[in-house]
């Protein structure tokens, strides 16, 4: 059984929908909405899996509490957005048989501060058909595509449509306004959720476009297919799923060493970095550090890339063909997550 967010739709609920198509190869799922979850009152002791962990914990502790004999067992989903998780969140962890975290990164940081269940690492993925379906551009992104062809534009591509600290949009403008003075052949595109607010304005102020809205998969996918550099400037996050998207339809994703997303992106696309300040402040879970571009360094970088977009675009479909397609597809991951559970079907307490 498994327990997401369907009232609303956030990016678990997106990893989450992955995982149950190809858990559904191997095991059977229910899925359970979380507003409906404290009503039921199971009998077969089913293996409950948390998608994500930390927030239904918080939520539904009492009906935890008071029912935990009717649940074979409880794994659960999460990430870490920082170096570190609460006290408060390590307790919370009591609850459960597992923890799956998408990278190395998060594990770390879940054992650092004392979790002592088992935490996996299953990384998040894309689907093969993302990797193989055919460039598609001007279609949806004429302007862009406009910019690229008749200007003679190379494009450089930041998404944040929520966490703008976390996500880094002050060193995206930073390094913008440097790089923006510096040459005229580079223009830097921001996708957020509306046309208009407080980033918006100062993002258009300085230069940049912007696009907004939700998009299908094969919008968003020539969105990338569009633009040359992704600006992954993110200071924390358990593993940036983004980058990933952006790297196998050949963009080259620059990103801070250090963070989760090295885990799958090459040596080569990341930037000299220093630690950040908190990630997320006042946050119940996630309560640590991560680490950012150097400012420097990053405009050095782009500037290198610019100047040899081909020949690091390249490698960027080098690395897909020798890595992502082998250990970073869903088909592959799902695999894993049922070999995982597997091992708690039928758990007695």
């Amino acid at each position: 059984m498994v327990r997401l967010p369907f009232w609303h739709t956030v990016s678990f609920t997106v990893i989450a929908r992955k995982h149950i198509k190809y858990l559904r190869r191997y095991l059977r799922v229910e899925e359970i909405d979380e507003l409906a979850f404290p009503h039921i009152m199971p009998f077969s002791r089913p293996l409950v899996v948390f998608h994500p962990l930390f927030y239904q914990l918080m939520r539904h502790g009492r009906y935890l509490e008071r029912n935990m004999g009717r649940f074979g067992g409880i794994v659960g989903f999460d990430v870490a957005d920082s170096d570190r998780i609460s006290k408060f969140a390590v307790s919370l962890t009591d609850y459960v048989e597992a923890v799956i975290v998408p990278s190395e990164w998060s594990r770390r940081a879940y054992l650092r501060s004392g979790v002592k269940v088992p935490v996996y690492v299953v990384p998040h993925g894309v689907e093969r058909d993302w990797i193989t379906a055919p460039r598609q551009v001007g279609v949806t992104f004429r302007e862009l595509w406009r910019l690229k062809t008749e200007r003679r534009k190379k494009l450089l591509l930041f998404i944040c449509l929520h966490s703008e600290w976390r996500k880094g949009v002050d060193l995206v403008l930073e390094v913008w306004d440097r790089l923006r003075h510096e040459r005229r052949d580079v223009q830097l595109v921001i996708r957020t959720m509306t046309p208009d607010g407080p980033l918006q304005q100062v993002a258009r102020r300085k230069g940049a476009v912007i696009v907004s809205g939700w998009y299908t998969e094969r919008q968003y996918r020539e969105l990338f297919d569009t633009c040359d550099v992704y600006l992954l400037f993110s200071r924390g996050g358990g593993f940036e799923a983004i980058g990933l998207d952006a790297l196998t339809r050949g963009e080259v994703v620059l990103a801070a060493r250090g963070g989760a997303w090295q885990e799958y992106l090459p040596p080569e696309f990341l930037i000299e970095s220093r630690p950040s300040d908190v990630v997320l402040r006042d946050n119940p879970i996630h309560v640590g550090i991560g680490v950012e571009v150097v400012v420097e360094k990053a405009v050095d970088k782009i500037h290198d890339v610019l100047e040899n977009l081909d020949e690091y675009r390249a490698r960027a479909r080098e690395h897909v063909e020798k890595v992502i397609k082998h250990r970073f597809v869903w088909d592959v991951i799902g695999r894993q997550i049922a070999e995982i559970l597997r091992r708690y079907l039928n758990y007695s307490r």
